[in-house]
């Protein structure tokens, strides 16, 4: 017994001398006049008092400043990581290389077993001009395809699906237009066989409307993508192939009721105006709503009547948003992602960055129930962090 009080006595003066030197650290950290020297000796104590009460990592010096604890052994969780409208690296334009591209796809590659990346979604506009210029597709082929190198566990590599958006297909915009390339290097043969790959609409060779499944820590999931069709192209939207569709997305949703369900599509939300980050880094705060587009109020008008439907991502226009709607006790968060409007300084259109190779990895954790989304640009000998609230935050998962 004396042995218990003697720890629990020692447990509590940890947690107090911890909680000082915490209040000294964060102090000199801030302070501008710090002794470097100074605060890693304090950071040596914190972290010495840390792993006496079973803490065995905590990091001060990343941008946000945030204490990061190892997982724990109960903790289970996956990543899917969201590539967003890469048209500007595969057409070389407006300050967008392929390097941006590989960077991204190299990352994700290298880091799937750390993270435990499971899916990747890309959100569409993989190519600038489509079939007008071939060679963009074979750069969108010849990035992607890094995805498919097996890894342990992984054959047929990361499973992954491209949405079709309107720079993808020839006239712009057009549903029912050219998809030669897409077709070529994205379409059903491509994925045949692959064991996470469902379906086409109407078994179309094209892909356009397809759909995934894969399973994590027990829990199945299925993500669903929906091609571009947008009512304010009055030339171009086909409201019948946009009936015929959902009406088939929705029935594949029912058939797939026991998984929880994602929709990709490239036009759902737009940003907010007033955000700063649509074209600055680092700028913005808690992340705003947006609001629907015409497309995208169809989608979630459909898609919020199938149950297991939770989750929404899309791209198009640059800039961050969240929007949850609420629709029968259930919660449906969309997710607006999209950097190719991005400039560096002087911040004018002349200092547009193409998108600057900027990656999103959302972080699925099974047991807290929380989505943690995280935004940055991997590069070969750094990783430039993006943490401001709209790009660095998180969320219950279901709730």
């Amino acid at each position: 017994m004396s042995k218990l009080i003697f720890s629990s006595k020692c447990i509590l003066l940890t947690f107090q001398i911890t909680f000082n030197l915490f209040q000294m650290v964060s102090y000199s950290i801030f302070s501008a006049s710090t002794n470097k020297k100074r605060i890693w000796v304090l950071y040596s104590f914190l972290c010495l008092s840390l792993l006496g009460i079973g803490i065995k990592h905590v990091n001060f010096f990343n941008k946000s400043t945030a204490i990061v604890a190892t997982q724990t052994e109960d903790d289970q969780y996956f990543n899917i990581a969201v590539l967003a409208d890469t048209q500007y690296y595969t057409g070389e334009r407006y300050g967008g290389n392929m390097n941006m591209f590989y960077s991204q796809i190299d990352w994700i590659t290298a880091n799937a077993e750390k993270e435990k990346i499971a899916y990747v979604v890309h959100v569409g506009d993989i190519t600038d001009q489509g079939d007008k210029l071939p060679e963009q597709w074979e750069r969108a082929k010849d990035a992607m395809y890094r995805l498919e190198k097996p890894l342990p566990g992984l054959p047929y590599g990361i499973p992954y699906g491209v949405a079709v958006g309107n720079h993808d297909v020839r006239p712009n915009g057009d549903p029912n237009g050219s998809k030669i390339g897409y077709t070529k290097y994205f379409g059903r043969k491509h994925f045949e066989g692959r064991p996470y790959y469902g379906g086409s609409y109407n078994d179309a060779e094209a892909n356009d409307n397809h759909y995934d499944l894969f399973e994590v820590n027990g829990e199945k999931f299925i993500v669903l993508y929906l091609i571009f069709n947008d009512p304010n192209k009055k030339e171009h939207y086909d409201a019948a192939l946009e009936e015929n569709v959902h009406h088939w997305g929705a029935e594949v949703l029912a058939k797939h009721a026991d998984r929880k369900a994602i929709v990709v599509s490239h036009n759902i939300l737009r940003p907010d105006t007033t955000s700063g980050s649509n074209f600055r880094a680092g700028v913005g705060f808690a992340p705003k709503p947006g609001t629907f587009t015409k497309q995208g109020n169809r989608i979630i008008n459909k898609f919020k009547h199938s149950p297991n439907v939770f989750m929404m991502l899309c791209g198009h226009v640059s800039g961050e948003a969240m929007r949850e709607v609420k629709f029968e006790g259930r919660t449906i968060k969309v997710l607006l992602t999209d950097y190719q409007g991005r400039r560096n300084p002087e911040y004018t259109d002349k200092d547009r960055n193409g998108g600057n190779g900027i990656l999103r990895l959302m972080k699925f954790n099974q047991s807290k129930q929380v989505l943690s989304v995280r935004t940055f640009i991997p590069q070969k000998d750094k990783i430039l962090e993006e943490a401001d609230e709209d790009s660095n935050f998180s969320v219950p998962l279901y709730n």
